[in-house]
């Protein structure tokens, strides 16, 4: 995605000697409507992911916002529940495997850790990015969410007014569609996105509805993940997700496959929680 430049969800930067940088985060919930959920939400994370680093880093003046970037690896550990909602935190610089990365400490306004948030990305040196994107777009099946056979809402358990993703389970694996009609405003509650393609917030929420869909609609809290994205998904275009460990219920992996190609893999750490 391009860097932001006509809102911003981060604000009061304090870059520090070291060059880390302290933020507050907005509280405005019409703008930010995915910040209105339980802060460990795997798709509250991934969103926030993307504003966080991007304007942190703009703080220090190392972004260009011209140019388009993409998420390639990311991982986080939720803090203990009962949190309140975000409400601030501090961007450093790391490395991480060898690698420059960055990570960010999240914080309720108590003062009480929320999530630890590591990840690392790329930036294109092409600025013809929709160009480059056409061959992948025209060369992926198209198919529209209003004529899929989505799981129901408890299986996948989902919230009043949010959007399913996925068909119910065959096997150990299910298929998925995400177009702009079920994944982007107005259609979802609180995603959003460049348009281009599915976005991290999009498939930790698909890893989420899998998770459900695996442990029967049984409801959990995801307590830490990792995230790798190799190749783009594509929106409009139906994808698989398959299980690919056998470690029970307390932490799964899965693979997103779409046009016979691997694009992201994910690991979800989960923890019961008690039925509403």
């Amino acid at each position: 995605m391009p860097g932001p430049a006509s809102k911003a969800f981060t604000s009061n930067h304090v870059v520090h000697p070291d060059g880390s940088v302290d933020f507050a985060c907005s509280q405005d919930d019409r703008l930010w409507p995915w910040s209105a959920l339980d802060p460990h939400h795997p798709g509250a994370i991934q969103a926030l992911s993307y504003w966080v680093s991007v304007e942190s880093a703009m703080a220090l003046g190392k972004w260009d916002p011209d140019k388009w970037s993409a998420l390639t690896w990311t991982r986080w550990q939720c803090g203990d529940s009962g949190v309140g909602r975000l409400a601030g935190g501090t961007y450093h610089r790391s490395t991480i495997d060898g690698k420059e990365s960055f990570s960010v400490f999240l914080r309720d306004a108590a003062g009480r850790d929320i999530c630890r948030l590591d990840g690392r990305g790329v930036v294109f040196r092409t600025r013809d990015f929709e160009t480059w994107r056409k061959p992948d777009k025209q060369a992926v099946p198209k198919a529209l969410s209003d004529s899929f056979a989505y799981a129901s809402a408890a299986m996948l358990g989902l919230a009043p007014g949010e959007r399913p993703f996925l068909s119910p389970l065959d096997g150990d694996s299910a298929a998925a569609l995400i177009d702009a009609a079920n994944g982007m405003p107005p259609g979802h509650p609180w995603l959003d996105g460049s348009g281009d393609h599915v976005n991290s917030a999009h498939l930790a929420e698909v890893a989420r509805q899998f998770a459900s869909l695996l442990r029967g609609g049984k409801p959990f809290r995801v307590t830490g993940a990792e995230m790798r994205f190799d190749h783009y998904v594509e929106l409009g275009s139906p994808f698989e997700v398959e299980r690919v460990d056998a470690t029970g219920d307390e932490a799964i992996s899965m693979q997103v496959r779409q046009a016979g190609r691997d694009c992201t893999r994910i690991t979800f750490h989960l923890q019961d929680v008690p039925s509403a």
